[in-house]
This record gives structure tokens, C-alpha cells and sequence, in this order.
């Protein structure tokens, strides 16, 4: 068996159908989608840390009444702006996520390529140049 010391290479049906600038958007959308999501992690972390701060010095200590009263709600009042800053930023990732669907569906229809394949081809593509995990696009 003979192996060719050439590199094959890959045509991918939605590169050669589609024009050059059509692939933009939906990269960009992409893009943006992967970054944010180094950055649902942070408030996480925060949450963990605030937790280790609270444990070691606050939790244990007696405290009048009064002033335990303004610590629960400093606290909680921390934490409620964290867990809306991740429901905030889940809404901006699911809704950039909804408009990238959206315009490999476009694409499919308007090109007549096969919705799997421009999935299976996109994704090839923006792995490969952003990393990430890809977009799924449930078939109807």
C-alpha cells in the first residue's frame, strides 16, 4: 500500500457554494458566542471565593443583631448581582447562538446545501479557527 507524501486536500461543499463573504457573519456570531464563554466562568469562581471570605471571617463569630442583619444582605445582595450578571450573559450567548442558527439555516436554503452537512462543515471551520464545541442545528 502506497502512501502519497502530498497533503489531500479538504473541499468543503459550503466554501465552494457559498460566495467568500457569506461566511462572515456566522463566524463572527460564533466567535463571539466561544469568548463568552471563558467568561461565564468568572462569576463562578467569584461565588467560590466569596464563599471561602465568608467561611473563614465571617461564618462562626456572633454579631448584634443589627449588624448580621446588614451582612446577610451585603452578601446576598452580592451574590444576586453575580447570579444576574450569568443569567444576563446566558441570554446574550443563547441569543447569539439563535441568530447563528438562524443563518446556517439561511445558508442551506438559499445555497440548497444539506442542513447537516453545512452543520458538520461550519463546525469543521469554526473549530478548527476558534475552537469551541460547535453548533448544533436540530433538523425539523
Amino acid at each position: 500500500m502506497e502512501h502519497s507524501n502530498d497533503a489531500e486536500e479538504i473541499q468543503l461543499e459550503i466554501i465552494e457554494k457559498t460566495p467568500s463573504n457569506t461566511l462572515e457573519e456566522p463566524l463572527l456570531l460564533y466567535s463571539q458566542s466561544t469568548a463568552m464563554e471563558s467568561y461565564v466562568k468568572i462569576p463562578f469562581i467569584l461565588i467560590g471565593v466569596f464563599f471561602l471570605i465568608h467561611n473563614v471571617f465571617l461564618a462562626g463569630r456572633s454579631y448584634a443583631y443589627d449588624t448580621y442583619e446588614m451582612i446577610k444582605t451585603v452578601e446576598l445582595s452580592i451574590v444576586g448581582i453575580i447570579v444576574l450578571t450569568v443569567f444576563i450573559m446566558a441570554g446574550i450567548a443563547m441569543s447569539k447562538n439563535h441568530k447563528l442558527k438562524k443563518k446556517l439555516i439561511e445558508i442551506s436554503h438559499q445555497y440548497h446545501i444539506d442542513i447537516i452537512k453545512v452543520q458538520e462543515e461550519f463546525n469543521a471551520l469554526a473549530i478548527h479557527l476558534y475552537g469551541g464545541r460547535g453548533c448544533v442545528i436540530k433538523k425539523k
